[in-house]
């Protein structure tokens, strides 16, 4: 697996971005053995020394391209965002080549599950080290891994609230970032609370209910 591959999207971190495959080899190193460690360790204390040893690169190397280890992990943080994105960018895009995105309530039901479902696939595709990565964001000194998964979430949304049943846009802008903050927080804490959650269908139903229901169209699931 290619970390350094992914979306290219990451918040200013890197002291240098690599640009030779030479470079670029080092740096998937890195990233690729501190997702190791932070999975064998779990939380455990590890040191830049560790991970350098283990990557069989040098320090010095290390500290070209991360000035600490914190900064490694909220690489390996904004990765695993960047696959979110793309996950429902590209979604989204196939959703509206699909003219569903405004067509009628029962279509943006069911282009909300879309979201949701491929939403819980990012993360539960590697579910331990995304709830690893979560408890390790959550004390990290960056506010902005915190802020961009419901921010974007928010875009993706509101196209599939606008013109469905009348409402002003900016209501609907308002309604998309309650939903996807809401939601966002849920997965957040159910990851470290209850990872086995995104295993169960159930789990998504209940998503959608939440977002359907404060739009004022919920459905008994359990009795469909």
């Amino acid at each position: 697996m290619r970390y350094y591959d992914k979306l290219n999207y990451m918040i200013d971190i890197q002291r240098r971005v690599p640009k030779q495959s030479r470079s670029i080899a080092v740096v998937d190193a890195i990233l690729e053995v501190t997702a190791h460690i932070l999975l064998e360790s779990k939380e455990q204390v590890f040191t830049t020394n560790h991970i350098a040893t283990l990557a069989g690169v040098s320090i010095g190397s290390l500290y070209q391209y991360f000035p600490n280890k914190e900064s490694i992990v909220a690489k390996l943080v904004g990765l695993h965002q960047a696959e979110e994105f793309r996950r429902i960018s590209s979604l989204m895009t196939k959703i509206r080549k699909s003219r569903t995105c405004k067509n009628s309530k029962s279509d943006r039901e069911n282009n909300i599950r879309l979201v949701m479902e491929e939403f819980i696939s990012v993360h539960s595709e590697n579910l331990e080290l995304a709830r690893i990565l979560r408890i390790q964001a959550n004390s990290l000194a960056y506010p902005e891994l915190s802020q961009n998964t419901a921010s974007f979430l928010t875009e993706f949304l509101h196209p599939l609230l606008d013109e469905v049943d009348g409402s002003d846009l900016h209501d609907n802008y308002t309604r998309a970032y309650i939903i996807a903050n809401s939601v966002d927080s849920l997965i957040q804490t159910t990851l470290i609370d209850e990872p086995l959650f995104f295993t169960q269908p159930e789990f998504i139903d209940e998503l959608v209910n939440l977002s359907m229901g404060y739009l004022g169209q919920s459905q008994d699931f359990g009795n469909a």
